[in-house]
């Protein structure tokens, strides 16, 4: 179905590719099927592209899309003057609806507990914003390099802080500090420096770790 929405082979190939590429078509054909425009079906295909590619930064996958993920990717997203959200956000409500109705994802319920990496990312959000100060954007870049330091030390279980060492912070800030360069090769530390500044305000861990 992207072969009748999209002229270009080079689009087409790079939104196959994407961590959407496996629902696009379906989500072509339904959006044909209710009676959007071409142009409007363009548009909402590759805003599902960007939406699914910082779900995947953030450490989630397409089936945990849900709407408070959506809320907190539309929240980052500069507006237009008229307050008006910009085209990467465009349609996601309705392509997360006929995501939902395909069996694509799974809303998460409201009755489940909080996984505790989820609960501990949101206080540290919180924590960033009212104690710190810091932007949503650096929030945002802080929070997808903490997720992938406690799930590197911890995995799925619970955060054991007092068990963290020194060797085996320096061991993930040096590994992903290698994956970067210029300036983007300081952003591990940083983060993962503001964080352990975030568990000693918490009493986890204690201070000059």
């Amino acid at each position: 179905m992207l072969e009748h929405t999209f002229v270009r082979p080079s689009v087409i190939a790079r939104l196959r590719r994407s961590p959407m590429g496996p629902s696009l078509d379906h989500l072509a054909a339904a959006l044909h099927q209710e009676g959007y425009a071409p142009s409007s079906t363009q548009r909402y295909l590759c805003a599902a592209e960007k939406f699914a590619q910082w779900l995947q930064e953030q450490g989630y996958t397409v089936f945990e899309m849900d709407a408070d993920l959506l809320q907190r990717y539309s929240a980052g997203l500069p507006r237009y003057r008229s307050g008006n959200l910009p085209k990467a956000a465009q349609g996601l409500s309705t392509l997360l609806r006929l995501l939902h109705q395909q069996g694509v994802t799974r809303p998460r319920q409201a009755s489940q507990p909080t996984p505790p990496l989820d609960q501990w990312l949101r206080e540290y959000d919180a924590h960033l914003e009212q104690v710190i100060g810091l932007t949503l954007s650096t929030r945002q870049r802080y929070g997808y390099l903490v997720r992938r330091f406690i799930t590197d030390c911890f995995g799925t279980e619970p955060p054991d802080w007092p068990s963290l060492t020194a060797a085996r912070i320096t061991t993930f800030v040096g590994q992903e500090a290698a994956m970067r360069h210029n300036t983007g090769r300081k952003q591990p530390a940083v983060a993962v420096r503001s964080f352990l500044r975030f568990l000693v305000f918490r009493g986890e861990i204690r201070p000059g770790l």
